[in-house]
This record gives C-alpha cells, structure tokens and sequence, in this order.
C-alpha cells in the first residue's frame, strides 16, 4: 500500500511537470502592448488637424491616451506577476525533488549490494525499480531546471522589451504634447489678435 502510495506521488509530480511544460509550449504569443498604444498614437496623430508644423489635439484625448497607457502598464505587471508566481512554483517543486533526491542517493549508497531490496521512506523496493525511479526524478528534477531557466528569460526578455518601447512611447507622447499644447496657445493669440483688430475696425468705421 506505503509502495503505491509512493508511486502515485511520483505519477502525480510528473504529470504536473508535463502540463507546466504543455502550457508552457503552446502559449500564444502575447501581442506587445506598446505596439497596441502606438497604433493608437499614430491613429490619434492622423485623425486630427495639423496647424503649421503641429498636432491640434484635444487636451480631453491625450488625457484619454494617457490613461490607456497606464491601463497597459498594470496589465503588463499581473502577467509578470503570473509568470514569476508560477516560476516559484516550479522551484519550489525542485526543491522538494531534491530533497526526495538526496534521501535516495543517500538510501542507494548505504545499501548493501547483495540485497535484492532497497529501502525508502520504510517502502521496500526491487533494485531496478529503485534505480529506474531514481533516473526518473534525476530527469524530472533536469527538466523542471531547464523549464525554469526559459521561462525567467523569457519574463525578462518580455519586460525588457516592453519598457523600451513604452519609454520610446512616452517620449513622442510628451513631445506631440508639448507641440499642441504650444499651437493651441498660438491660436488663441492669433484669434485674439484678430478679434482686436476686428473691433479696431468696427470702432473705425462708426467713427466715420
């Protein structure tokens, strides 16, 4: 009974390992999210009018896009934050197959040759089950390694690459703002140089 027992836990470490690995494999590639937000700029960009050399963009619509970008940034941070729980996950995992690990090595070098059994956790066991089940967790414990090893580069690549775009991003936001914010005030100057010549004019003509 102590034995299966023994052999489910085995059989239920390595299917956890398989599905990690298998969700891990077939993840879609998540669309970058400044990519989206720069679509977005360049949408904004082209709806709107250009006076001379600058954007006249509605303060309301850049505050909106703004927005939008700080939306992207606590999306991008749960997805990290996933990513790293479930690396945790897996290390946690190896640690516990190491230790499983170290008390096998150190039952199979105690063990006399002679005997056709070897004893774990009180679980009598064959000699060849015994070294078969220790390659298995030898393999498991190497794969579960390799398999983190990806996936923290991966969280780091991924990361990496989104604040340099968003950091790109953020610069042309502030530039194109900065742009507006200087046309509009022109305009207005304009308009109210116009109005006052307008009302010269009127004041002018009842003269006459």
């Amino acid at each position: 009974m102590k034995r299966y027992q023994f052999s489910l836990r085995i059989t239920a470490l390595v299917i956890i390992f398989l599905s990690s690995f298998t969700v891990f494999a077939q993840e879609e590639p998540v669309e970058s999210q400044p990519n989206n937000l720069k679509g977005t700029f360049e949408g904004m960009m082209e709806k709107y009018s250009t006076y001379e050399q600058y954007k006249v963009i509605p303060i309301t619509r850049m505050n909106q896009f703004w927005a939008e970008v700080n939306d992207s940034l606590v999306t991008k941070d749960k997805s990290n934050a996933k990513l790293k729980g479930e690396i945790i996950a897996l290390k946690a995992m190896i640690d516990s197959l190491n230790s499983e690990l170290s008390t096998v090595k150190a039952n199979l070098e105690t063990s006399e040759e002679t005997n056709s059994e070897i004893s774990f956790l009180g679980i009598p066991f064959d000699k060849t089950i015994y070294h078969i089940m220790v390659w298995a967790i030898i393999i498991l414990l190497a794969a579960l390694t390799i398999l983190t090893y990806f996936m923290y580069i991966r969280s780091n690549g991924l990361t990496s690459r989104f604040k340099k775009d968003l950091e790109q991003l953020r610069h042309e936001y502030d530039d194109h703002r900065d742009k507006s914010r200087e046309a509009q005030v022109k305009l207005k100057r304009e308009l109210q140089t116009a109005v006052n010549t307008i009302d010269e004019m009127k004041r002018g003509g009842s003269r006459r």
